[in-house]
């Protein structure tokens, strides 16, 4: 029956883990408030869970490992604590640390999709990439709702593996895009990696597709003139460039004016300028005494 509960208990406070380390707001009135209660509770383990937690998000890692410390005193049973320090010392740029404790959380939660996640990004700083890819898989298995983070991820840790794991970090992705429909980051994504494939016409087809579904062409266009200009297709790249320098000046003045697109409209140029050997023009300089023409 104990262990019921404190398994009921467990679970609670993992996803309560969470929200608490987004709080940004207002972190010293809720470690205020917490420790307040403390003093009236001073033998409630999760109260120290929670305000260790706080401290993390306020990146005192040294006031949140004595509340975890603290915690693990009051009641052993919490093996949440490993994941919440797992989580401090990623934070705090620690990896080695922070492996430790999640190898000891995931032994008894092996297939805990926070803690998974975590771990992998533990090992992706200790540049054990492989491994990592290992984590990313199995807490994509057992996610209810994959977040596109970890596709994301996963297939970065294969690509900075080398281009032997190229194709995988594709159907990677692929797999993501299955998922979780097709979202324009996953497809961005499998179009860097198809691109450093050299495999041109599969990013080229992509990004059609892409285009195809949004309302707004101009930055397509741009990335399909890049893509062509890198696959050495320099024609084909000028008359991109062109469709967008088109697809921007039939915008409204509104729109056209604003700082992204005036920098898009002065990226396309440079870029159709350098294809055709133009040089920009340069403002007149006008000589001392003399009036501009």
């Amino acid at each position: 029956m104990r262990l019921i509960k404190s398994a009921g208990l467990c679970v609670v406070l993992l996803m309560a883990l969470a929200p608490v380390a987004r709080a940004h707001g207002d972190l010293h009135l809720q470690i205020e408030e917490v420790s307040k209660r403390i003093a009236l509770e001073p033998r409630n383990a999760e109260l120290y869970l929670k305000r260790g937690e706080l401290h993390r998000a306020h990146q005192d890692w040294d006031a949140a490992q004595a509340d975890y410390d603290q915690a693990f005193s009051l009641n052993r049973n919490l093996s949440v604590i490993d994941l919440a320090r797992g989580k401090m010392f990623l934070d705090a740029n620690w990896p080695l640390s922070a492996l430790v404790s999640l190898d000891r959380f995931l032994a008894a939660h092996s297939n805990h999709v926070d803690g998974l996640v975590t771990r992998a990004r533990t090992l992706v700083k200790l540049e054990r990439r492989l491994q990592a890819v290992q984590d990313y898989n199995q807490a994509i298995d057992h996610a209810a709702q994959p977040q596109p983070e970890m596709f994301l991820e996963r297939a970065q840790a294969l690509t900075n593996e080398g281009s032997a794991y190229l194709e995988q970090a594709v159907k990677g992705l692929e797999e993501g895009i299955k998922r979780l429909g097709p979202l324009v980051v996953l497809q961005l994504s499998a179009i860097e990696v198809e691109v450093k494939q050299r495999h041109f016409d599969a990013a080229l087809a992509r990004v059609e597709r892409i285009s195809a579904q949004s309302a707004r062409k101009e930055t397509w266009l741009e990335r399909r003139g890049d893509i062509q200009q890198q696959a050495g297709r320099p024609q084909e790249a000028r008359e991109s460039y062109q469709a967008a320098l088109q697809a921007v000046a039939a915008l409204p003045p509104s729109r056209r004016q604003v700082p992204a697109m005036m920098d898009l409209e002065k990226r396309l140029q440079t870029a159709l300028d350098s294809l055709t050997g133009k040089p920009r023009e340069q403002p007149e300089k006008v000589r001392p005494g003399s009036s501009p023409k």
